[in-house]
């Protein structure tokens, strides 16, 4: 909630200031708003308008519940997701619900309806995106799951008695493989990158298959070189938002420890003695404090978006198209599924919270591993199976 200051000339000829507070909507829709004048400065009305906000968040002022839509959501950002969700998730939930707000907005939310949000998801399936384009049904459900969750919410609020988006019928979002990078093709990948500064970074991605975020975060004191069998523990992740970037916990709030192939420990090795370079030439205005692995020259962190636009261009000049830097954990998974590496030991390498999980994104290996399981059991059980002669 913000409230305004500004001034006007009374009739007696004396400059007044004042500020006032949207404290919402009534009933019957009227804006309601609070004034407050009789200030002789600016940062007298400044200082009051202060105290004002802080009285309602305290709730020693009580301020009108939502009544339309468009408030209720916005008060949901504020008392609910922003104390619940890291910056990323709600900067994205915040463009998810703007799909929804442009035509439900102004409608009270007592009115709200289950008929009107799913009029609008099928409105939003057929031509909601860029220049009348349709939506895919996997955003619309995640628009949907937004307005679910703030509904839901409402309701606990006792601002509804039951939630109307439960009753919507959502389009069928039909499952997509992961984008994996074939075997021979990041083998292509990486001898195409060999001298390029992404190429450490490229490596240790294909290699442990941990998060862009998870890559950029590690800190030299992260990583165990000098053991018989190299690791690299991953404690946090580097996010970007529109407010700049943010160290957070890995994406299921554990650590884990990732053991590194010997191609990876050489690269790192190589790339910490080219680091060094960099720390001599920067001297003390490098950022040594930070002990980043991958870093800018002066060793500050490296953006992860301008990371993935520059892996994109590499891999498309490599006649490598629609790949990602993320296709490389892809890659990483599919490869050690079709080697016969436990599940649970790719889940745990990974990162997920159980192997379901994992079962249930590389579902393709899986399937070839079940054919070749077939097949091994018959050549196992062949003798007991080939056909006998007839007595």
């Amino acid at each position: 909630m913000k409230g305004c200051v500004r001034k006007r000339l009374l009739p007696s000829g004396r400059l007044d200031w004042f500020f006032s507070v949207r404290l919402g909507k009534d009933e019957t829709g009227k804006r309601i708003r609070e004034y407050r004048s009789g200030f002789r400065r600016k940062a007298d009305a400044e200082a009051a308008l202060r105290r004002f906000l802080q009285e309602i968040d305290e709730g020693a002022i009580a301020r009108p519940a939502p009544r339309s839509f468009g408030d209720f959501i916005e008060e949901w950002f504020t008392e609910h997701a922003a104390r619940q969700c890291t910056p990323k998730t709600l900067e994205r939930y915040r463009q998810l619900a703007a799909y929804v707000l442009r035509h439900l907005g102004k409608v009270q939310l007592a009115d709200l309806t289950a008929l009107m949000l799913e009029r609008l998801y099928n409105r939003l399936h057929d031509s909601g995106g860029k220049k009348g384009a349709s939506l895919s049904a996997r955003t619309v459900r995640h628009i949907a799951g937004v307005v679910h969750a703030a509904l839901t919410t409402a309701v606990r609020w006792k601002l509804l008695r039951v939630n109307p988006a439960g009753a919507c019928q959502l389009p069928k979002a039909q499952r997509k493989e992961a984008k994996v990078v074939e075997k021979d093709q990041l083998e292509w990948l990486l001898n195409a990158a060999q001298g390029h500064w992404l190429y450490p970074i490229i490596l240790v991605a294909s290699a442990t298959g941990c998060r862009r975020g998870e890559i950029l975060a590690l800190t030299w004191a992260d990583l165990d070189l000098k053991s018989e069998v190299a690791k690299v523990s991953i404690t946090k992740s580097l996010e970007q938002t529109r407010a700049g970037l943010r160290l957070k916990p890995p994406k299921n709030g554990k650590p884990r420890l990732v053991p590194l192939p010997d191609a990876a420990r050489e690269a790192l090795t190589v790339h910490r003695q080219q680091q060094d370079g960099y720390r001599r030439m920067f001297g003390p205005d490098y950022r040594s404090g930070l002990d980043l692995v991958f870093a800018t020259p002066e060793g500050d962190y490296l953006k992860p978006d301008s990371i993935t636009a520059k892996f994109c261009l590499l891999a498309r000049k490599a006649g490598l198209k629609r790949v990602s830097l993320h296709s490389l954990r892809h890659s990483h998974s599919s490869l050690l599924l079709s080697l016969g590496i436990p599940l649970p030991v790719v889940s745990k390498r990974l990162g997920h919270t159980t192997p379901a999980v994992t079962a249930s994104i590389y579902s393709h290996p899986l399937s070839r591993d079940e054919v070749a399981a077939a097949s091994l059991w018959d050549e196992s059980m062949r003798h007991a199976t080939r056909p006998k002669a007839t007595q």
